[in-house]
C-alpha cells in the first residue's frame, strides 16, 4: 500500500529547542510548516523527569542553567513568554577532592553564583513554545531516513511505517553528526562539508547526570553549598540543584568517567560509587536518599553518535565559519552545534534559529 507524500513549504527535521523555536517564528509569518520529530517527545536534549513521587518537580536532566544577562536572545525570549527564573543556590563554602583523597573546603565566590535557572525546569521553555503552535505541526516518532535534493524530498519511518515528504525547503536542526549517522544525502555532500560536519561535536552526547533528591538539604546545615569538584569521583562536579520551591532538595552531578568507561560497570554498580562518595564529601545523611534520576547522554542514540563517543567530556569547541546552507538554500542548518558565537548553550540554538529564519525568509523574497 502506497503511502500518500505529504508536501509543506517548509520542513522542520528535529523539534528540539532549535526546530521548535524555528517553527513558531515561521508559524508567526504564516507559513506552511511541519516538525518531524524521531523522538516520542519533544524537547531534544533539554529533559526535565519528575523525582519519584513528586509531579511536576522538574528535574533537569539535559541542560539547567541558564545566564539570562549575557544571553539577549534567550532573555527576550524568557520575557516574551512569562518565564520566571530563580537564582542558584551558592550560599555556603565548596569542597575540592584532590587525587590523594584529601577533602578541602572553599571560601569565595562561586562559579555559578551569576547562573540561574526557570521555575520549573528547563521543559517549561519548550512546554510554552508548543503551546503556540497547531498540534498537527509536529509529527513524533518520524524518522528520517533519507533527503534527496531534486526533487526536494524526505524519506521517513513513521511510527514504524514508510513515509514521504516533499517541501519548498528543509532546516535541520539536527546536530550534524547525528545527521551524518541517521540520514543518506542524495547527492552525497561534498567531501569538504562532510570533512566538518564529523569535526562538529554533539553538545550532551558524552555527559552523564545522576541528580539525588532528599527531604532535606543536610550540606546546607554544614555551611556548605552542595558544590564540589572532585578529581578522583566517580563524580567530577556536584551542584545543589533544590528546585525553586523547594519542596524537595536535590544534588545534581555530573559523572566524569568518559562514555567508555561507564559502559565498562552497570548502572548500579556506577550509583553505589557515587553513594560511597557522597557519603565521604558529606556524612551519612547523604545515604537518606529519596530518589535517583540518571541520563546517559551517550546512550541515547539521538543525541550521541559513534564519532562522539572519543569526545572528551569538556564543554567542546565549534566552527565559526561552516556553511549554513547547502543545495541553493533548499538545506538549512540550525541547532546549536551551528551557531555562530554560543555553541553548545541554549542561547547557541536561538541563534542559529533565528539565522535560520532569516535565511528562509530573504531566499523567498528573492525568488519571489
Amino acid at each position: 500500500m502506497n503511502t500518500k507524500t505529504e508536501h509543506h513549504s517548509v520542513i522542520i527535521i528535529g523539534a528540539g529547542l532549535s526546530g521548535l523555536y524555528a517553527a513558531w517564528r515561521l508559524h508567526q509569518q504564516q507559513q506552511d510548516v511541519l516538525l518531524l520529530e524521531a523522538r516520542g517527545r519533544i524537547g531534544g536534549r533539554i529533559l526535565s523527569v519528575n523525582s519519584g513521587d513528586k509531579p511536576g518537580s522538574a528535574i533537569d536532566m539535559g541542560p539547567a542553567w541558564l545566564w539570562p544577562q549575557l544571553q539577549p536572545k534567550l532573555n527576550d525570549l524568557l520575557q516574551e513568554l512569562d518565564l520566571p527564573l530563580f537564582r542558584q543556590f551558592t550560599a555556603g563554602d565548596m569542597l575540592f577532592e584532590s587525587a590523594t583523597s584529601k577533602i578541602e573546603r572553599y571560601t569565595g565566590q562561586s562559579s555559578h553564583s551569576e547562573s540561574y535557572r526557570l521555575v520549573g525546569g528547563n521543559q517549561q521553555l519548550i512546554k510554552a513554545i508548543q503551546s503556540k503552535l497547531p498540534e498537527t505541526m509536529t509529527h513524533l516518532n518520524t524518522q528520517v531516513t533519507s533527503i534527496q535534493q531534486n526533487p526536494l524530498s524526505i524519506q521517513a519511518i513513521r511510527d514504524g511505517k514508510p513515509q514521504s515528504y516533499t517541501a519548498d525547503h528543509i532546516v535541520l536542526a539536527l546536530p550534524p553528526r547525528i545527521a551524518l549517522q541517521s540520514i543518506d544525502f542524495n547527492p552525497v555532500l561534498p567531501e569538504d562539508i562532510l570533512d566538518v560536519w564529523k569535526n562538529i561535536p554533539t553538545w550532551m552526547a558524552v555527559q552523564s547526570k545522576i541528580v539525588f533528591t532528599y527531604d532535606r538539604p543536610f550540606w546546607r546545615d554544614q555551611n556548605l553549598s552542595g558544590e564540589v569538584f572532585s578529581q578522583i569521583g566517580p563524580l567530577s562536579e556536584i551542584y545543589d540543584g533544590s528546585p525553586a520551591d523547594e519542596t524537595f532538595y536535590a544534588l545534581t552531578s555530573f559523572v566524569g568517567l568518559n562514555a567508555h568507561q561507564r559502559k565498562l560497570i552497570k548502572s548500579e554498580q556506577l550509583i553505589e560509587m557515587s553513594l560511597t562518595q557522597l557519603q565521604r564529601l558529606f556524612g551519612d545523611e547523604s545515604k537518606n536518599v529519596q530518589d535517583i534520576q540518571i541520563k546517559d547522554w551517550s546512550l541515547d542514540q539521538f543525541t550521541a553518535s559513534e564519532m562522539d563517543l572519543q569526545t572528551a567530556v569538556s564543554h567542546p569547541q565549534y566552527p565559526h565559519n561552516l556553511p549554513r546552507s547547502l543545495w541553493e538554500n533548499k538545506l538549512i542548518l540550525a541547532g546549536t552545534e551551528v551557531a555562530r558565537e554560543n555553541g553548545g548553550y541554549i542561547e547557541g540554538a536561538l541563534e542559529s534559529s533565528d539565522e535560520a529564519v532569516k535565511l528562509l525568509s530573504n531566499t523567498k523574497v528573492n525568488s519571489s
